[in-house]
């Protein structure tokens, strides 16, 4: 295999890093729930206060209706499910979403090979299924190729809750010129950043969980610091700049920067202050 294609199939395979797109987030806000609290009415007197005269001195006794503030009990937050039956339902989706990744219900497909690279490739819709720690309901949920819209775990969550979000990557793989290779992967840069936008509107996610060739796992170690898109990428150019090291690579072709998210993602992690695991092992 020559370098022009070693170089093309190369691109291809970080081309294939699977994401949750973010970038919908903004124009979809949650409408803010309003609660609107009545105090108790004062009675209405009709009858005047009565009046008693005596010789020596004038008493005036008035009968008044004194009114409490009402009690407002405050909303308390759901508790948890318990662990083991949380650890249950992450298991039963990760069971379902490697089942699923490469079947029908993902609607594979094989796309015959075409010029420029005359690549023949075999793709996958992510999947995904949402899990609300509170109440342990659990939903799913189809994106497209290479993709899953953040907006579609949104819509099923309850501010204030905690969840669980997992998605697959599917083993889609390429053929090109006669050369053969699988793309498999961890979590893509927008992945890591969509969780900061639901964030910002007032959901909780636990942590995220990509289900690929073997299960990753990502969360923050301080609850909810979810890191912006711009913080993603600047931890990477940091990272690049201190150890004189690139992870990423400017394609002319497709006019867009791909990057080696599989081998800088324990380095992101510690940078970004998440705690990454593999296989339920901790790299960061």
């Amino acid at each position: 295999m020559n370098r022009c294609v070693t170089f093309l199939i190369g691109i291809l395979l970080i081309a294939a890093t699977g994401c949750i797109t973010p970038e919908r987030i903004a124009g979809d806000m949650p409408a803010q729930e309003v609660t609107q609290l009545s105090a108790t009415p004062v009675p209405f007197q009709s009858t005047p206060p009565a009046v008693t005269l005596t010789t020596s001195a004038p008493k005036t006794t008035v009968s008044a209706t004194i009114t409490r503030p009402p009690v407002i009990t405050p909303k308390k937050t759901q508790a948890q499910i318990s662990d083991s039956e949380l650890n249950a339902r992450i298991q039963d989706a990760k069971n379902r979403l490697d089942q699923l990744k490469d079947s029908d219900r993902a609607d594979t497909i094989v796309r015959p090979a075409q010029p420029p690279l005359y690549c023949e490739i075999r793709e996958s819709k992510e999947l995904g299924y949402l899990i609300d720690t509170q109440t342990g309901d659990m939903s799913f949920m189809k994106g497209d190729y290479g993709s899953i819209d953040i907006n579609l775990f949104r819509r099923n969550m309850t501010p204030g809750h905690d969840y669980i979000i997992l998605h697959t990557h599917a083993m889609d793989w390429y053929i090109c010129r006669g050369g053969g290779t699988i793309g498999l992967d961890t979590f893509s840069l927008s992945d890591l950043a969509a969780a900061s936008g639901l964030t910002e509107q007032g959901y909780h996610v636990q942590k995220m969980i990509a289900v690929s060739d073997k299960n990753y796992e990502v969360f923050p170690k301080i609850r909810d610091d979810w890191k912006t898109k711009d913080e993603v990428y600047k931890g990477v150019e940091d990272i690049e700049q201190r150890m004189e090291v690139k992870f990423s690579i400017y394609d002319p072709y497709w006019k867009k920067t791909f990057y080696d998210v599989d081998s800088i993602m324990p380095l992101l992690a510690k940078e970004l202050n998440y705690t990454y695991i593999v296989n339920h092992v901790v790299l960061a």
